[in-house]
């Protein structure tokens, strides 16, 4: 896939988060179904980095220091940070020569390795996975979510 599809492709992704996103009432970001589950503003948070911010810090091995605990974040935050997610990944491919996104190897610390345009889609796949849980955590709330609100934002 070229780097302008992939661009496409991601960003498509962002809308049903966004909307669902955009569904959570402030009084909620502290609800998880249960022990050992993020809460929903953990969940927000940890979207709101999008598949950009990996991706920047795979291309230049630069990886950030984990967080003491796991952060969270309003609706709002997290929105800001999905927004500016689009322009870290849109100038990460725009760095990178399609040759490199296709044929460049790549490695995280905790041992996954690939070429980019493999390691941009696993990112891709942690997205979507995330982007599944926020949608669970909508329906057990009691929120109209459906399979439009899950494909079609």
């Amino acid at each position: 896939m070229k780097k302008d599809d992939f661009y496409q492709y991601a960003v498509d992704g962002y809308r049903p988060v966004e909307n669902m996103m955009k569904m959570i009432p402030a009084d909620k970001l502290d609800w998880k179904p249960g022990d050992g589950f993020m809460t929903l503003g953990q969940l927000i948070r940890h979207l709101g980095d999008g598949i950009g911010t990996e991706l920047e810090m795979l291309v230049h091995n630069s990886w950030a220091t984990p967080a003491e605990g796991m952060p969270s974040c309003d609706v709002a935050d997290a929105l800001s940070r999905l927004e500016r997610d689009k322009g870290t990944l849109r100038a990460v491919l725009d760095g990178l020569t399609e040759e490199e996104f296709a044929n460049k190897v790549a490695s995280t610390p905790w041992g996954a390795a690939g070429t980019l345009e493999k390691m941009a889609f696993s990112f891709q796949e942690h997205f979507t996975n995330h982007k599944m849980q926020l949608f669970t955590y909508l329906k057990l709330l009691g929120f109209p979510v459906n399979t439009q609100t899950l494909y079609g934002g």
